[in-house]
């Protein structure tokens, strides 16, 4: 069975997504149609302007979603009513409260898949499987400074929806670090508060945050601490992880491994030198392989169709992320703690709010030079 995809948004990454298809490196899958409102066509496909049309005439088993965020619970309810297979990109909603009302919709019969692609990423899996092993025991602490994220005016100016509570619900959290928050909740599970404080338009004229400075507390004890923005240049993307027996430190996608021979919480109670420290070696996890990532989350979607294989990364697998992103922006808005998992309806009715006090953008018309391979970082 060969899987018929219609792609449904034809702009940055949706025109990405058509060409990892056209170009064969997704087995068993063909792009059979395309859906854009501006009708742009980067295929020989058929192509619909209106995307129901898309859903009951074009000749599909499964849609790709790659539309604004303000789009994800409207189309993603009208693609499960027609019946298809549906792989998101992220994030799955604005909120933790739309991606549920979409995701229970889902019947048994359909696969549902959130673009999660840094989950393929060498150097995060080769980490989680680290970390189940517990090579450096108990967790403490983690930190990751993710300031990689730079994003020009230019961004925000040509689009209607970017940087706008209407068209994503947020901005740097729930656009660009939805996938470090996914890969943080992924590595070391949910924290049960977070305490945050968030520039909105620090650095870009826009209405959602592209500051963020947040402290979470997880059920052991442990915290993690987390500082991202979309306004630093040049940025580091900067991992720490720190256990009673080790640490890790990810950046530029290589590991370093600090181990001990002996418990940190042991030698602290035991020690008779005073100023002595355990002794650690450290050492470089090898991470030498290159993988496509998203064509790799195609490919899983694709065979999970084809009943060959679970879902690695279900529409479910979003909420974690989501759960972290409106925590932030909450505890934000109300200068104080929050507890997860989070009151939904509480958080939709304050986003809710926001949105309809502000409003979309009107693009500026200038030409943009655009590589995608600069926006992955």
């Amino acid at each position: 069975m060969v899987v018929r995809l219609g792609v449904l948004g034809t702009g940055n990454i949706g025109a990405h997504h058509i060409e990892l298809l056209q170009s064969g490196k997704v087995d068993g899958a063909v792009l059979a149609a395309t859906s854009s409102r501006q009708g742009v066509t980067l295929s020989e496909v058929p192509h619909f302007e209106d995307y129901q049309q898309m859903f009951s005439e074009g000749d599909i088993d499964a849609v790709l979603i790659a539309t604004p965020t303000m789009s994800h619970l409207e189309m993603g309810l009208a693609a499960i009513d027609a019946g298809l297979h549906v792989l998101m990109e992220k994030p799955v909603a604005m909120s933790v409260f739309q991606a549920e009302k979409l995701l229970s919709k889902v019947p048994e019969n359909l696969r549902f898949a959130i673009m999660l692609n840094q989950r393929f990423d060498p150097a995060y899996s080769k980490l989680k499987t680290l970390l189940e092993k517990k090579v450096i025991g108990e967790i403490q602490r983690l930190s990751w400074t993710m300031t990689a994220w730079y994003r020009p005016d230019i961004y925000y100016q040509v689009s209607r929806w970017r940087g706008t509570w209407q068209g994503e619900g947020g901005g740097l959290l729930i656009n660009q670090c939805i996938h470090n928050l996914d890969i943080l909740q992924w590595l070391v599970g949910l924290p049960q508060s977070i305490v945050a404080n968030v520039g909105f338009g620090k650095y870009h004229d826009i209405d959602v945050e592209d500051e963020v400075n947040a402290m979470m507390t997880f059920p052991n004890g442990s915290t993690a601490m987390m500082t991202a923005s979309s306004g630093e240049a040049p940025g580091v993307n900067r991992l720490e992880i720190v256990g009673d027996r080790g640490s890790f430190l990810v950046e530029d996608s290589a590991i370093k491994l600090f181990e001990s021979a002996v418990s940190v919480k042991e030698h602290v109670r035991t020690t008779s030198e005073m100023f002595g420290m355990p002794s650690f070696s450290e050492k470089i996890v090898e991470v030498n392989e290159k993988v496509n990532q998203h064509a790799m989350v195609l490919q899983n979607f694709v065979d999970a169709v084809q009943s060959k294989a679970a879902l690695a990364t279900p529409g479910s697998e979003g909420l974690g992320s989501l759960q972290l992103a409106n925590g932030i922006l909450l505890s934000a808005w109300r200068n104080a703690p929050v507890q997860i998992p989070l009151v939904s309806d509480e958080y939709e009715s304050v986003l809710q709010n926001r949105i309809s006090k502000t409003a979309l953008r009107t693009p500026v018309e200038r030409i943009v030079e655009i590589d995608m391979e600069n926006s992955y970082r």
